[in-house]
């Protein structure tokens, strides 16, 4: 029998990016999980001093530090069994140097678990040169690629399109490229929360976490709003997904490959893609979480409109 205290049995996990969109919501349920001591890497602690204090109340540290300074991560990590990186890959200062020195600072101080901020959709199917591509992904693979021949385990997380980005990115325009029959898989930034928390409180969970509130085509997902909001809306085909990637092209050759639009646009390519559609999907580990389905988000969330 286990003679530790329970204090003792619980896993220190540290999360970069803890103020974001998808950090916060992540270190909310870190936080909420009885297994785990819920720790947070901060530019400026005083930015969010409520996050900061419900941090310490509950045990852990706010530690300051920037992956965009790589110089400012020395020991950071000391301490921790898990390191979870939510940071949005745009930039590859802090998507490949940043992450890099954090995993270098993980392997000085023996962490056994690391977290890349992958959070996207499946890349099976695809070449190397095809992710090469795509500047956004490409930063997220050199991260694996360093990774590899690193003692030190890995967890990845992949929710494929999160449910309110899709909303989002629709509500000037609601239509879709490449094919209709394309299957999207929905997650919300929640859910996303929830599943990780369950699978890092896992002690020996490695690999990776495949997961999908629905998947669904744009006809059924404008067949569920339509139904919700009781609205007619008709989803208008913006091109063949060969259209994308000239556009996408001609962008980066007017503003640059590394500008904005043109990341955004080749993240769009890889989103519009069939392959990006999950073969196998592992939602039943989790049975304790239920994943919200388009219908429900839409119930829950009304301010979310889509164009009429």
């Amino acid at each position: 029998k286990n003679s530790l205290p329970m204090e003792s049995q619980k896993l220190n996990v540290l999360i970069i990016g803890a103020t974001g969109r998808l950090g916060a919501l992540i270190t909310k349920h870190t936080l909420l999980h009885p297994k785990l001591i819920t720790n947070i890497l901060v530019r400026n602690p005083k930015k969010n001093p409520e996050l900061a204090e419900q941090v310490q109340k509950a045990g852990g540290r706010v530690i300051q530090g920037d992956l965009g300074e790589p110089e400012t991560l020395k020991d950071v990590t000391k301490g921790m069994h898990t390191v979870i990186s939510t940071i949005y890959p745009l930039e590859e200062k802090i998507a490949v140097t940043g992450q890099i020195a954090l995993i270098d600072d993980c392997l000085r101080n023996g962490v056994e678990r690391f977290v890349p901020a992958d959070f996207g959709g499946s890349n099976e199917g695809y070449t190397k040169e095809e992710i090469a591509e795509v500047l956004v992904i490409s930063y997220l693979f050199k991260v694996h690629e360093y990774l590899k021949d690193k003692p030190i385990k890995t967890l990845h997380f992949w929710p494929g399109i999160f449910t309110e980005s899709f909303f989002e990115a629709s509500a000037k325009e609601y239509g879709y490229w490449g094919r209709p029959e394309h299957k999207y898989d929905l997650t919300t930034y929640e859910d996303t929360a929830r599943v990780v928390a369950a699978a890092v409180a896992q002690e020996t969970r490695t690999g990776d976490v495949q997961i999908a509130g629905e998947s669904l085509t744009i006809n059924e997902i404008t067949d569920i709003y339509n139904r919700v909001r009781r609205t007619n809306l008709v989803p208008k085909h913006l091109g063949s997904l060969d259209d994308l990637k000239k556009q996408w092209k001609e962008v980066e050759k007017a503003n640059g490959r590394t500008s904005h639009d043109a990341l955004i646009l080749g993240v769009l390519v890889y989103i519009f893609d069939d392959r990006h559609t999950f073969e196998k999907i592992d939602n039943k580990e989790f049975p304790e979480i239920h994943l919200t389905t388009v219908e429900e988000f839409l119930v829950q969330n009304p301010d979310f409109k889509l164009p009429s």
